[in-house]
């Protein structure tokens, strides 16, 4: 286990065109019962206000402010790793632009690292533009229920994050010390996911069962939460192309399995094999639907729509997606 000296918290922020939320951003950190060590503020080459509205903030905030301004876009991703390498406290706090933290959310996530986990991730609130919440929670959206809840709390987070994606990159802390095992983030995967699965199958974790932040959901977010219909979800998955899809999700596992080998334990390393051949076995599913069914049962009865994807919703893609 990471040890960690008293709590030093960087938050890692980053920021590309954000005039318009960013500065309700900064002032619910500056609420924040127990305050950060640092902001490390990452501009992705915004053209609109957001690096004068952090520098006005940085000339009057009590802890240090860092605005690094890239010259050209990185992206999301990259600009986030970017703004974790320049993290210099002991703790590092993911936050993005639009949101707002509640008052207790660094005091309560500090809490939990000195009890000795080396990661933390809460749920948050949705709300719409003008943070009115919309009647439900992140996890509820992500359908991260209560028994898969269970199996993160009984150290088997992996589990969960191996058959689908139920961490929001703002919702995440970690001891700096395992920087160096996140970080290059590849490409191919989204950099909260990847964070987290890395995480995951290598650290102690801790989850709040709490909205600790308002996620705000404007029609621009990088990555949103807003419910769509069952329409809207049918349409996206007869849109798709199942073999790109596939081969897609082969070469991001693959990628996760090479970056863990030798560094967890014998039954990750088992279950992220499982994973891969059981999408292998998806991808070789015959083009025409009715043939698919003799497989799709079989894999049914072998488990693998239950263990590694979100089983009937999985079914219906292979048996229906051409």
């Amino acid at each position: 286990m990471i040890e960690v000296p008293t709590p030093k918290i960087s938050i890692a922020l980053c920021v590309h065109n954000g005039e318009r939320y960013v500065d309700e951003q900064l002032q619910s950190l500056l609420s924040q019962t127990c305050l950060p060590y640092e902001l490390v503020v990452c501009d992705d080459a915004s053209e609109d206000a957001t690096p004068v509205i952090v520098e006005a903030f940085a000339a009057e905030a009590p802890f240090k402010v860092h605005l690094y301004r890239n010259s050209q876009r990185l992206g999301i991703g990259a600009n986030f790793e970017q703004a974790i390498r320049l993290c210099t406290g002991n703790i590092i706090a993911l936050c993005d632009q639009d949101d707002v933290w509640l008052p207790n959310k660094l005091a309560t996530f500090a809490e939990l690292i000195k009890t000795g986990v080396d990661w933390v991730c809460c749920d948050a609130e949705v709300c719409d533009a003008e943070l009115h919440p919309l009647g439900y929670t992140l996890w509820q959206r992500v359908d991260f229920d209560h028994s898969e809840r269970k199996t993160a709390r009984d150290g088997r987070f992996i589990e969960v994050l191996i058959k689908h994606y139920v961490v929001a990159g703002a919702t995440l802390a970690f001891k700096a010390q395992a920087r160096d095992q996140l970080l290059p983030i590849p490409r191919e995967w989204h950099y909260d996911a990847w964070l987290a699965a890395v995480l995951a199958a290598t650290e102690k974790g801790a989850l709040v069962e709490l909205p600790l932040q308002l996620y705000r959901q404007h029609g621009g977010n990088a990555l949103g939460a807003a419910r769509r219909g069952l329409l809207n979800e049918a349409r996206s998955a007869f849109s798709m192309d199942r073999a790109t899809y596939y081969q897609a999700e082969i070469a991001r596992w693959s990628r996760l399995a090479a970056h863990l080998e030798n560094k967890v334990r014998a039954h990750i390393e088992t279950r992220l094999a499982a994973k891969l051949a059981h999408l292998r076995r998806r991808a070789a599913l015959p083009p025409n639907r009715f043939a698919r069914l003799p497989a799709v049962i079989a894999e049914t009865v072998r488990g693998g729509y239950s263990r590694y994807a979100r089983n009937w919703g999985s079914i219906a893609l292979d048996l229906l997606v051409r």
